[in-house]
């Protein structure tokens, strides 16, 4: 009797290793995509945070609007596999242009990721003295697009006007809303066009609220 007794506590025991290892293994640490930030549509509350004032209408640093740290979890590519560089830009006075910052995303290399050095996101972010300004060199710049033999899709995020263009040199978003432009170019990779439409919306989505900050 003591043998089966022994024999069943055994049994017991074991199960209850098991359960823990499964718990143990299914409360591991994964990477989460970082939640999209609300942006307006037409009649929405405000978000009810905001980013710090600043003295410039568009952000300095490229990683207050798309961090270098964030964008590889959001890309699908190894954490800490890229590097970005900023480049400000003179105003335009022409076209009523104030600021201008291209930010180059480009890969640092390693396992997983794209070879080192090569291009990954190119953001570009406008800002102009009037909407109207904004607007209108949101128009040249798909009519440009569409010269070159590209169809462009109404693609609209909240109360932002946006084009989709499935360029072959890369696929671009450009967005336009109150008095800022931006303009995002995407290495595709493996993306179908549908599939990089949709990451390019997504990250339009997180950049938005940085550019145009609940009030202004």
């Amino acid at each position: 009797m003591r043998g089966r007794a022994g024999r069943r506590r055994a049994a017991a025991l074991a199960v209850l290793t098991l359960t823990a290892l499964l718990a143990g293994c299914s409360s591991g640490t994964e990477l989460a995509t970082p939640p999209i930030p609300t942006f307006p549509g037409p009649g929405a509350a405000a978000p009810t945070s905001a980013p710090a004032p600043r003295s410039t209408l568009i952000p300095t640093d490229c990683n207050q609007m798309l961090s270098k740290d964030d964008l590889p979890n959001l890309l699908g590519l190894p954490i800490g596999s890229l590097d970005v560089r900023a480049l400000r830009d003179v105003p335009a006075p022409s076209v009523g242009r104030l600021e201008r910052v291209t930010c180059t995303y480009t890969s640092a290399g390693g396992a997983g990721a794209p070879q080192q050095g090569s291009q990954v996101l190119k953001l570009l972010a406008s800002g102009y003295a009037t909407p109207e300004a904004g607007q209108a060199q949101v128009g040249i710049n798909n009519k440009v697009e569409q010269s070159s033999g590209v169809t462009g899709v109404d693609t609209p995020i909240g109360a932002a006007s946006g084009t989709f263009f499935s360029d072959p040199d890369g696929p671009i978003l450009v967005v336009g809303y109150k008095r800022v432009t931006l303009s995002l170019s995407l290495n595709r990779g493996s993306l179908s066009s549908d599939q990089a439409r949709s990451v390019l919306v997504d990250l339009a989505q997180r950049v938005l609220p940085v550019l145009v900050p609940a009030g202004s």
